[in-house]
């Protein structure tokens, strides 16, 4: 009885929530794919010289396909996806490698097999791993990517989830660097 009264609760305060959110929205402009403009890079009045550049990286990126609970010896199977952002205004990149393994450090699945990938400037790609993969708590990727010019560092992250049931669980990783070319 108390997990019913303590769901009213919580779908009344959603609901509250939501009507003040669209209520403190009435002044602003909708967003609209119609109003994009076209984008002006040197428009943003920093300058780059406190920003690295290089040419490439190899970047080592954790996911946790399947996290171990302590308590009653159970895992919870995760599904997971890691996110590749060009974060270059003017240049692009190149993906050379985005290779995963599995916890023993054995190749599981090479997404780009052999070819390349570009990534124009502040474009973004993102490569999933399914709820119904095995391959353990030390599950990562090694990301290799070059570039012909000198580039902003790509943003490149991991979210790994499980949303089933009442234990939701979620981590967000950022890559290391491991190599780099300047």
């Amino acid at each position: 009885m108390k997990k019913r009264s303590a769901m009213r609760y919580f779908v009344l305060f959603f609901l509250a929530f939501v009507c003040l959110s669209c209520s403190n929205n009435q002044d602003k402009q909708p967003f609209s794919i119609s109003n994009k403009s076209n984008f002006k890079p040197e428009t943003y009045e920093l300058q780059d010289n406190s920003v690295r550049l290089v040419r490439g990286q190899v970047l080592y990126m954790p996911v946790y396909s399947n996290m171990p609970q302590y308590i009653d010896s159970q895992k919870f199977d995760m599904s997971a996806f890691v996110a590749v952002h060009n974060t270059d205004f003017n240049y692009k990149i190149r993906l050379q490698k985005v290779q995963y393994f599995d916890t023993k450090g054995k190749l599981v699945y090479d997404f780009l097999n052999g070819t390349t990938k570009e990534l124009s400037p502040l474009e973004s790609i993102d490569f999933y791993i399914p709820h119904s993969d095995q391959s353990g708590s030390g599950a990562n990727f090694l990301i290799e990517w070059k570039s012909d010019s000198l580039v902003t560092e790509p943003l490149v992250e991991s979210i790994t989830m499980n949303l089933t049931g009442l234990n939701t669980i979620g981590v967000l990783s950022q890559g290391k660097i491991i190599k780099e070319i300047r």
